[in-house]
């Protein structure tokens, strides 16, 4: 199966997919971007390119899972009335599959040479080598790249694995049977059938669970203190982004390590500080008039609330740091670690 390249270089003319060639061969790794997550630019696509690897004419060689998504995003009519399979969500990095002349690399969501990469291909080689031969090149195996170095949140300890997620069938897109082929498989529950109860069986230590529906359809069900925990590792706050909006510094550096959880929260105080910066300077230009001289002027601006942009404005004077210095807010994160606070 090909994938347009056309429809590919458009949206990444856009900035809604990176891509990533192979430091030797013609092969490409394609991702969606911050920028399509902060948007939500979600076609067949985008969902698509969540590590998907190419070759030159737009042939699909490894193809990981289509983007999914936390169960609270989804309206209840877009879950499927089908069972469901409840597997743990683990806390590593994606690792994919994929063979260059008949032998078998890694690569992590958005590159073929990420220290993950390397990493899971020098496991694979070492480690798990009595299990390559029963590796299939039609299919395509996804892991979770565990070592202590790429701790996240969840603590391994000193565990080094490649855990196996997932095989899905390179051509036609379709998850195949797990089996056990000398790597160690992700941990199954069984006996779970109420998505109400999920988050109520959190587990310490534990990222949560991801839910494979009959037909192939997956959500994350991502556990509170988990989540609150990775809130406080990334470091994001209401005055990191007011100091980056006010230094003219792209989100994309702060969007590439927050989970899909803050999203939405950086995206409304984004807006909201702009909103509150554009109301200021617009009230500002209304009120904007030079009189028959100095004097007089600055004794009207001394009537407006905010003169000293307006003595900016006359002198020629940049006066976005004042606006910016008025609309500084109280230090807020994206989720309370107490609920009485």
């Amino acid at each position: 199966m090909h994938v347009s390249l056309s429809e590919l270089a458009l949206r990444i003319e856009q900035k809604y997919i990176s891509v990533q060639r192979h430091p030797t061969e013609e092969l490409y790794i394609y991702n969606y971007t911050p920028k399509a997550q902060f948007e939500k630019l979600w076609d067949d696509l985008t969902l698509q390119c969540h590590g998907l690897i190419l070759n030159a004419s737009g042939e699909i060689k490894a193809r990981p899972f289509r983007k999914f998504f936390n169960l609270e995003e989804h309206l209840p009519h877009e879950i499927p009335n089908e069972p469901f399979e409840v597997y743990e969500k683990m806390d590593g990095s994606l690792g994919i599959l994929y063979w260059i002349a008949g032998i078998p690399y890694m690569a992590s969501r958005g590159s073929f040479d990420s220290e993950q990469a390397r990493k899971a291909t020098a496991m694979l080689h070492m480690k798990y080598a009595k299990s390559i031969p029963l590796l299939e090149q039609g299919k395509t195996y996804l892991f979770e790249i565990i070592y202590p170095q790429n701790r996240i949140v969840v603590d391994y300890g000193a565990l080094e694995e490649l855990v196996l997620l997932a095989v899905i069938d390179t051509k036609t897109g379709q998850d195949l049977a797990l089996k056990e082929i000398g790597f160690p498989l992700v941990k199954r529950y069984d006996g779970l059938h109420d998505l109400g109860l999920l988050k109520k069986l959190a587990e310490d230590n534990r990222e949560g669970f991801v839910l494979k529906f009959e037909s192939g359809f997956r959500v994350k069900v991502k556990f509170d203190e988990y989540v609150r925990l990775h809130r406080i590792l990334t470091g994001v706050s209401n005055q990191l982004i007011w100091e980056m909006l006010k230094n003219n510094t792209p989100l994309d550096a702060i969007l590439e390590r927050v989970p899909d959880e803050f999203y939405t929260w950086v995206k409304q105080t984004s807006q909201q500080l702009l909103a509150a910066y554009q109301t200021i300077e617009d009230q500002c230009k209304q009120e904007f008039k030079v009189l028959e001289d100095r004097k007089t002027t600055a004794l009207y601006f001394l009537t407006c609330r905010y003169p000293s942009i307006l003595f900016a404005m006359l002198d020629g004077r940049d006066y976005s740091y004042s606006i910016w210095k008025l609309i500084k807010p109280r230090h807020e994160k994206p989720f309370k670690t107490d609920p009485d606070q």
